[in-house]
């Protein structure tokens, strides 16, 4: 796939997991419906995180890449401050303290991109199974954060958005792949 179409696609799926994540379904009529959420955003950012050291193209460059340096040490340093900010920004737009998304989605990024070219040979069910480890202690940790900045009780949520969220896995993963133009793995 092109660069500038690659480009569409990264944008387009960042701005769509942003409105899936503030989008709410229905908690009044039926009570369990609001805890059937995958956690939109840390899938998107997983999956890019995923694909990109392979997608050297004009995004890539534009985004991460410098004339002076172009080592792929600074590529994944910018990277991870680029995850950081996309973090920052999820932190305001779901009300949350100021740098939580952020140091979820820079650890994040830093693991996938550490161990990127195992995560390429594991079987989807693999992968199913990291996403519900990953998205699991990511929400424990917001959890604990925001029991303790916000008073939040504690409760079921951080389970139920992991279990969801590697159910959804495999299809998000195809969906995207298939809308790039990857092999798929």
């Amino acid at each position: 796939m092109s660069s500038p179409a690659l480009g569409i696609v990264l944008t387009l799926s960042v701005l769509l997991s942003f409105v899936l994540a503030v989008a709410r379904l229905p908690g009044e009529p039926i009570a369990w419906l609001s805890y059937i959420r995958p956690q939109w955003i840390l899938l998107i950012c997983f999956f890019w995180a995923q694909q990109l050291p392979y997608r050297k193209g004009l995004l890539f460059a534009l985004l991460f890449g410098s004339p002076r340096q172009s080592d792929d040490q600074t590529t994944y340093r910018r990277g991870i401050i680029f995850s950081w900010i996309f973090g920052l920004f999820a932190d305001v737009l779901l009300n949350e303290p100021f740098g939580v998304n952020g140091a979820i989605f820079a650890s994040i990024t830093f693991f996938v991109w550490r161990f990127h070219q195992r995560h390429q040979m594991h079987s989807m069910v693999q992968q199913s199974m990291m996403i519900f480890l990953i998205v699991f202690f990511a929400e424990v940790f917001r959890a604990f954060v925001m029991h303790f900045v916000a008073d939040q009780p504690w409760d079921i949520l951080p389970l139920t958005t992991a279990m969801i969220s590697a159910l959804f896995w495999p299809f998000l993963s195809r969906l995207l792949l298939m809308f790039i133009g990857a092999r798929n793995n």
